[in-house]
Parts: structure tokens; sequence; C-alpha cells
């Protein structure tokens, strides 16, 4: 096994024992268990061919960490800080997904933010004084799914960038509305999926009708020949 291979079985495993420990939060070192999943991913990404800048994968990855270490402290005491990393980590993706050329007509990504506005409207008489964070932070992050979806890189990077959508969502409502281990659980589960789905997406040739089966040369263009 490679160091790769290494690297990415370790950003499962820690992705996997921070979700079942995080029940008996704070625990030593509980930030860096938290925060491992996003740097050894950053680790298997160095020298990867990435569908992009390698360094803005890697601030987003690097951005991610330090949020992840924010909000082990609290999703609500640590709100601010976690946000504003996460936000880095969005800015980041969206520069990625945007620079690649369209691959879906734009009626298939262009509705997208309605629904940011539709849960934006539902949860606002919950909010306190951060609802203008929570909303530009929210905006970023449709932004970047609209960046993916738009991009039709491959299901990987699609799905993954909703799964990220559905688990800073899921923070909010545990943050604002209501507070549940089972809403905890999930929102790790599906934020640690879509670090691993963009991350794999990213590093990924580009799908036909994100399939995820790789673009072939047309029959009807004949190779080229020597002369």
């Amino acid at each position: 096994m490679d160091n790769r291979s290494l690297s990415w079985g370790l950003a499962l495993l820690t992705a996997l024992a921070y979700t079942a420990a995080e029940a008996f939060r704070p625990f030593p070192l509980s930030w860096l268990l938290k925060a491992l999943p996003a740097l050894t991913l950053l680790q298997w990404s160095l020298g990867r061919a990435i569908r992009g800048p390698r360094l803005l994968l890697y601030l987003a990855l690097a951005a991610a960490a330090c949020g992840d270490i924010a909000l082990d402290f609290g999703h609500d005491s640590h709100l601010v800080p976690g946000l504003a990393a996460f936000g880095v980590t969005q800015l980041c993706l969206f520069a990625l997904f945007w620079r690649l050329p369209a691959g879906r007509p734009c009626w298939q990504w262009i509705t997208l933010p309605l629904g940011t506005w539709v849960f934006l409207w539902l949860i606002w008489p919950f909010l306190d004084g951060r609802a203008p964070l929570l909303a530009l932070y929210s905006l970023l992050l449709t932004a970047m799914v609209m960046g993916a979806v738009r991009a039709n890189l491959n299901g990987q990077s699609q799905l993954g960038a909703a799964l990220f959508l559905i688990s800073d969502s899921m923070i909010a409502i545990d943050t604002f509305v209501y507070h549940s281990q089972a809403g905890m659980t999930t929102i790790f589960v599906t934020y640690f999926a879509a670090l691993m789905l963009l991350v794999k997406g990213l590093t990924a040739p580009r799908s036909e009708s994100g399939t995820g089966r790789p673009v072939r040369q047309s029959a009807a263009t004949p190779p080229r020949q020597s002369p």
C-alpha cells in the first residue's frame, strides 16, 4: 500500500472515529481528530492533477481543517470563526468550479438560490444577531453548489457539493432550531462524505454528462496520422 492509499484510508478512518466519538465531546484532542480528515485529504491531493489551480484546493482543505477545529469547541459558541474559515473553503471551491466550462444548460442550476431563500426565510425567526453572517455564508455555499452543477464535472463532485449544502443547513438547524444527537451524527456523516467526494471529483477527469464515464474521442474524428 503506497502513501496515497494510506492517506485516503486515514482520512476515512479518522472521519468514522470522530463521528462515532462526537457524542462524548469534549475529549482530549477531539479538535485534532476532527481536523485530520481534511488534513489527510490535503496530503493525499498533493502533486495530483487537479481540475484547476492546485493552490485553491489546498487552501480549501486547510481552511476546512481550521473551521473543524473552531466548531469542535461548539457550533453555537464558535459559529463566527467557523463560518469565516468555511467561507474561505467555499470561495476556493467556487473559484475551482466556476472557471470550468459549463456542462449543463443554465435552467438546471440557475434556480438553486430559490431553495436557499426559502431555507433562510423559514429559519430567520430563530436566528440572532449572527443572521447576516449566516445569510452571507449561505450565499457563498449556494454559489459553490451552483458551480458544481453547472460544470457537471462528474457525479462525485456534484454529490459532494450537495452533501456540503445539506450538512451546513443541518448545522444551522441544530444551532438555532432544534438540537438532537441523531442530527449531529447526520451532520458529520454528510460533511466528511462531502469532503471526500469533492476531493475525488476535482482530481478525476470530466465525465460524459456527469455519469462518471471518461470522455471518449468521437468516432467521427479520425485519429491523427503521423507524417
